[in-house]
């Protein structure tokens, strides 16, 4: 029996954020964002909560495999050089995802929402935009996580 992916918020907010990674990982992402909106709309609390649960789907299956006491560290590399980059000359948005992804999956929380507070902490249209993009590399990664998980290609 087919189902069809809810493209409004649920009662339940695990099955609003399933609903959208359902949709990222059927190749329509355009449909998983709006149902983003009441996590934002509820202020920083349930949007900090949002980037933890998108992160916490992008490390749960690599942090199974991580050694007894091992830990994630962050590479980062060029695009167009293949060469190693500096974090600090990625957007604001990319730099937060990147980061906050590595604190949660490092079981680092206080760093994780510290990097929140600093990236929203200017409360101005320069912090929205580099929140909304990070909001969406969260959940891009989320969602290329889980399509490694299952196996599956959009």
């Amino acid at each position: 029996m087919a189902h069809d992916i809810p493209t409004t918020p649920q009662d339940d907010e695990a099955e609003t954020i399933m609903a959208a990674l359902a949709h990222g990982m059927t190749g329509h992402p355009e449909k998983a964002i709006p149902l983003f909106d009441p996590f934002i709309a509820g202020g920083p609390v349930t949007t900090a909560g949002l980037c933890a649960s998108l992160a916490e789907m992008s490390a749960m299956q690599a942090r199974k495999n991580l050694p007894a006491g091992g830990h994630f560290g962050l590479l980062v590399l060029n695009a167009d050089t293949g060469e190693r980059g500096d974090i600090n000359e990625a957007p604001a948005g990319i730099r937060f995802a990147m980061q906050f992804s590595t604190a949660w999956g490092n079981d680092d929380r206080d760093t994780a929402y510290a990097l929140f507070h600093a990236l929203i902490e200017p409360a101005d249209e320069e912090a929205s935009h580099a929140l909304a993009d990070g909001i969406r590399c969260l959940f891009d990664m989320a969602v290329v996580s889980l399509n490694e998980m299952t196996g599956r290609t959009a």
